[in-house]
């Protein structure tokens, strides 16, 4: 599976193509091109550098945005020598983004072929238009495969190689088994579960791995929700885990700990968890 997921080499593209950016931007025919060509340069940059840092994941934040108020900018001040970067558009597509970001990518290649039209006869910006649209209309149905293998990975066991993250679906199958097993080993078991703001999910997950046995791993329920099964011989062991778990993680923080003792459902405890009002409720005695 690692040879699939190549941190590395997509960091050494990315700073490639901020290299010839920034050589780009030296260059460039005017002052206001040659600064949105550094800037995008540096965020190339930039994000290259942090891409190994954190566990990247599809977002509800269109960061698709950046790119294309960069290419809007470019077309703006210096059309007559950036015509080029109007393909751009087509790329941008090709990434599933909302809906009102498709249609704003399109209004803002109309603006681009309006730009450029005036060093172009009738015929040529029809072409041009013909050949973007097309290339657009491509570039959405790359977005739709796009979409549903993210969709086919979110119902995977496993949800990011090489770390300890595992889907809802195999959380029910664990919470069963466990459920099960502690009734009949007389050990003491816990579903946890941890809501905090989305920014904080990554971080969390992490820190939550860390702190967690060999045979135990956390469960995304959402984008914001985490939850994991905290095994301990008793009760007391328990507590004191529960401690070492919630120190110092990131804030705010929403906790839900219920013994496997007493009868339950994932489902309910997720709801009850959403609606919660303290920061922490435990559950210990069924």
């Amino acid at each position: 599976m690692g040879s699939k997921y190549k941190v590395g080499p997509l960091q050494a593209a990315m700073l490639g193509c901020a290299l010839i950016f920034l050589l780009l931007a030296l260059t460039a025919p005017v002052l206001p091109s040659g600064l949105l060509m550094g800037l995008a340069g540096l965020w190339l940059a930039g994000s290259a550098l942090t891409l190994a840092r954190s566990v990247r994941w599809p977002s509800s934040i269109p960061w698709q945005l950046l790119p294309s108020f960069l290419l809007f900018g470019l077309l703006t001040v210096d059309a007559e020598h950036q015509t080029v970067w109007l393909w751009s558009f087509a790329l941008l597509m090709m990434l599933p983004q909302p809906g009102w970001l498709m249609a704003l990518h399109g209004l803002l290649a109309s603006y681009g072929i309006w730009q450029v039209q005036a060093d172009l006869d009738a015929g040529q910006t029809l072409l041009v238009a013909l050949l973007l649209l097309g290339l657009m209309v491509l570039g959405i149905a790359r977005a739709r495969e796009v979409q549903s293998a993210w969709q086919r990975i979110g119902r995977r066991r496993r949800l990011v190689p090489g770390t300890r993250l595992w889907s809802s679906h195999q959380l029910g199958e664990d919470l069963a088994r466990e459920v099960v097993r502690s009734e009949r080993e007389g050990s003491h078991a816990e579903l946890v579960l941890v809501r905090t703001q989305g920014r904080h999910f990554w971080p969390l997950m992490q820190r939550l791995c860390q702190r967690l046995s060999p045979y135990e791993a956390c469960y995304k329920l959402d984008k914001r929700t985490l939850a994991t099964l905290l095994i301990s011989r008793d009760l007391g062991q328990a507590r004191k885990r529960r401690q070492t778990l919630f120190d110092d993680l990131p804030a705010p923080l929403y906790c839900r700990v219920v013994t496997l003792a007493r009868p339950l459902t994932l489902a309910s405890e997720y709801q009850a968890l959403r609606e919660q009002r303290q920061s922490l409720v435990i559950i210990e005695e069924a």
